[in-house]
């Protein structure tokens, strides 16, 4: 081949060799970027869900909607998390079940000795954390928070902590839920106003006392002749 005709062949052959050499890389760049916006959407569409997670107050619904999360979530940490957390939610969704269960039987006891009240406390404050929104947690607005100072199945056990809870708090009084009395410290605006007081409470009136937003536990609260009452 003339001289002239083999510099033209490798001319030629150089630009094909650039010209792929640079589509190539186009379109491994242009990949790496649908990549990263499909990562996006990924997690845009996924932290929709972590408040609609967090906001849920129907204990099966957000165990589902975790459920749901730790099989969809692509591969990776994500999904490690999610199942992480719906493996952990599922364990607290069984105590729940449990408590609940307990509850119907224990609260139907006539004369529950000490023992069996402070089941029945624990068991509630089972109940009432788990049917509390994970965003309740987290969201330190005006809303009243109470001090749950246990429960007993006679109001005059009761008023018995109700002395020992207003020298605590003035703002205390006895509040019937189901069958029990409840002793409860109110008027709290933040958890981390009734938080400052719980030691304090299981110290001198119950240790299985407890933190709960008012709104949460209680949707309304009447005034009989003996005590206010949760309806």
């Amino acid at each position: 081949m003339e001289p002239d005709k083999l510099d033209k062949f490798f001319d030629y052959f150089k630009w094909v060799i650039i010209t792929l050499a640079v589509s190539t890389v186009t379109l491994i760049v242009s990949d790496l970027f649908k990549e990263r916006d499909q990562d996006i959407k990924e997690l845009e569409y996924f932290d929709k869900y972590v408040n609609d997670v967090k906001n849920e107050d129907r204990p099966l619904v957000r165990l589902q909607l975790a459920k749901y999360l730790s099989i969809v979530a692509p591969s990776g940490e994500m999904k490690k998390s999610w199942t992480n957390y719906y493996q952990t939610i599922k364990q607290e969704y069984d105590e729940y079940i449990k408590a609940q269960s307990s509850l119907k039987q224990d609260t139907a006891i006539v004369n529950p000795t000490p023992s069996q009240m402070k089941k029945i406390e624990e068991n509630q404050r089972k109940v009432d954390l788990f049917e509390t929104p994970l965003s309740s947690t987290t969201n330190e607005n005006n809303s009243e928070w109470f001090i749950i100072a246990g429960g007993n199945e006679n109001i005059d056990d009761a008023n018995s902590k109700l002395e020992k809870a207003t020298k605590i708090n003035h703002n205390s009084s006895i509040i019937k839920k189901g069958n029990s009395y409840r002793t409860v410290l109110m008027g709290y605006n933040s958890k981390l106003e009734a938080e400052s007081q719980l030691q304090l409470v299981k110290k001198q009136i119950n240790p299985t006392s407890y933190i709960v937003r008012k709104f949460l536990w209680c949707n309304a609260i009447e005034k009989n002749d003996e005590c206010l009452v949760c309806k």
